[in-house]
């Protein structure tokens, strides 16, 4: 008896490991941006970083999986880069679960100074998978399903690539005195710049992602 496996539509993740000359670029934003907050505002300095990263990123996640969104719209419209902040947090602090108003989100680690293993070993801590990062979605089913990351030294200079819809959470950590560093970022549709009008023989998913993703 023959069979087939057919995968219906469930919210992806690209996770992706950024080369040095990268993070010391980020790194070097971070600093010299820094206000002393918890959050602050980056400016990619000469677009640098949606050149050499984003850009084929977003072109990977739609070549392979199509844009996360139907397009109700007259005209192809481009992505635009649209905001770009650095977090710092200490023991005991976290984002609380939600999702971000655009196309596209990523998440990159900087600097992780636990271990989420050993954060859960802690004994009688009574903290519900504390130091991980956790996505929430409902499957085809509309069961909510999660998926986390649990978070140690080995994710410094990872990126996680997302549909901004996902909705997610960064859980506290409690074994270390240090900071958790990390810089997040969003993509959204550039509304002001329509490229051409929609027709029956256009794929947006087919589009390669420098036709399209703006400064």
């Amino acid at each position: 008896m023959e069979s087939e496996v057919i995968d219906l539509p469930t919210p992806r993740i690209l996770k992706f490991k950024l080369e040095e000359n990268i993070l010391d670029h980020l790194s070097k934003l971070s600093d010299k941006y820094d206000d002393g907050k918890q959050q602050w505002m980056l400016i990619d300095d000469n677009n640098r970083f949606q050149n050499e990263v984003l850009n084929t990123v977003i072109g990977q996640y739609i070549n392979t999986y199509g844009i996360p969104f139907s397009p109700k719209t007259t005209f192809c419209h481009s992505f635009t880069f649209q905001k770009f902040w650095c977090n710092r947090m200490s023991k005991g602090e976290y984002q609380a679960l939600h999702n971000h108003d655009a196309v596209f989100s990523f998440i990159i680690w900087l600097k992780i100074p636990f271990s989420s293993k050993k954060e859960r070993e802690v004994f009688d801590s009574m903290h519900p998978e504390p130091g991980s990062v956790s996505f929430v979605y409902s499957d085809i089913t509309g069961i909510h399903r999660k998926h986390s990351f649990l978070l140690d030294d080995s994710f410094d200079g990872t990126m996680l690539f997302f549909p901004s819809d996902l909705f997610h959470m960064v859980n506290p950590f409690f074994t270390s005195d240090g900071f958790r560093i990390s810089i997040a970022g969003d993509i959204a549709i550039n509304s002001l710049n329509p490229i051409e009008a929609l027709n029956t023989g256009m794929i947006l998913g087919s589009m390669n992602s420098q036709e399209f993703l703006t400064s």
